[in-house]
């Protein structure tokens, strides 16, 4: 590799735009080229520095269009950063982000609860013009009675594909360590199959509003539905499902309009397939949420608040990316993610000649190419006879 000349390059930087200059070498062998400055300055590749980057993309995850983010980062900041470079950014941390997974011999955090929640999110994929779900899964512990943030994962595919998925998550807000552990989600069987699948000896908990919604299917048949759903309510939230199974069952047998035998019969069959989950006095003895309210309003912040506006439709993976940097911000590890991304990106180290080192700087002016050594000319024969005596002392 030789030294061929100082080369300008335009950076811009979070205080504005830089003018660099740098020694360029060439390698005649490959044909390649590099500024190792660059690397020595911690340049990425392109004409913007890793801030820039980096809070660019942390806007591509949250807010809802790269335009309007290019427009917002030039009226805000007075550097100019097109769309495409935006959304490219945000999927490379997309990418690259894997939260931290727990050794197999740390046992993690010590709360005094973990609660662990799954839900899906609608997404209009452009590949086959059909709705599809998007796996959000969100994890929090209870320290000394004060509530922490949550965590979240995504993911695309099957429910019982998502195991090893849903277990890191949940080990990193202790629930190898925490005294109690409660599931809590709505009446998908794949999400309860998973959850019995993680967590066997988990305090499983049927969402309330959840329940509350198929009550109300038989309250709104019912004439005298109200004051029904009001005796239901105290009955479940303190002395647990038995009345109410009894209470449906004598409508589905005995109802007064053929509607109200079939909504009652529907809510009956849901409410036994989950009669286990339903120990609501239980909960709020240990004072456990009944509610899946956060997870509800995690699925419309990761998934709806960024992927379901109006009039969009997506490649799943080029989604999936996007949403997998949006859990790296709304969980609080975008200074990792941003890391992550930065030691992807960095080239392999370069072997240079001792002209590029710190000690020895190149001149502004190439120096000639020393001339290639001559060929041995061994003459006659006589000569390389007289040659050969010589060296071995004949």
């Amino acid at each position: 590799m030789r030294w061929v000349a100082f080369r300008k390059r335009a950076v811009t930087t979070r205080v504005g735009e830089a003018q660099l200059t740098r020694a360029y070498w060439h390698c005649p062998a490959c044909g390649t080229g590099c500024a190792p400055d660059d690397e020595l300055w911690d340049l990425p590749p392109g004409n913007t520095s890793w801030g820039v980057r980096d809070g660019a993309s942390l806007l591509g995850a949250l807010l809802p269009s790269f335009a309007k983010i290019a427009y917002l980062l030039e009226t805000l900041t007075l550097f100019q950063v097109s769309a495409r470079s935006t959304e490219t950014w945000t999927e490379a941390v997309g990418t690259v982000y894997a939260p931290p997974v727990l050794a197999p011999d740390d046992p993690g955090p010590a709360p005094d609860l973990v609660i662990i929640e799954a839900d899906a999110g609608m997404t209009l994929w452009r590949t086959d013009n059909a709705w599809h779900e998007e796996k959000v899964f969100a994890a929090w512990c209870r320290e000394h009675g004060v509530d922490q943030p949550l965590r979240y994962a995504v993911a695309q595919g099957p429910w019982a594909d998502q195991e090893a998925l849903l277990y890191d998550l949940a080990r990193r807000v202790g629930v190898r360590q925490a005294p109690e552990v409660l599931c809590l989600a709505d009446g998908a069987s794949a999400i309860w199959r998973l959850f019995t699948r993680c967590f066997p000896d988990a305090f499983q908990l049927l969402d309330w509003y959840h329940l509350m919604t198929h009550l109300g299917l038989v309250a709104a048949a019912h004439p005298d539905g109200a004051a029904w759903l009001a005796v239901q309510q105290e009955a479940l939230r303190f002395r647990g499902p038995r009345e109410t199974l009894l209470a449906l069952k004598a409508l589905h047998q005995r109802g007064a309009t053929p509607e109200l035998r079939e909504q009652a019969g529907a809510c009956l069959i849901y409410m036994w397939h989950h009669r286990r989950r339903m120990d609501y006095p239980e909960a709020r003895r240990r004072g456990y949420p009944i509610g899946s309210g956060r997870m509800e309003s995690g699925v419309k912040q990761v998934v709806q608040a960024r992927a379901k506006q109006a009039g969009m439709r997506w490649n799943p993976l080029h989604m999936h990316l996007i949403l997998r940097a949006r859990c790296a911000a709304l969980s609080g590890d975008w200074a990792l993610a941003c890391a992550q991304t930065k030691a992807a990106t960095k080239p392999a180290p370069l072997l240079l000649p001792r002209a590029a080192s710190t000690t020895e700087r190149p001149s502004r002016h190439p120096t000639a190419e020393p001339p290639a050594p001559r060929a041995l000319r061994l003459g006659t024969m006589r000569q390389m006879g007289q040659a050969v005596k010589k060296a071995f002392g004949f």
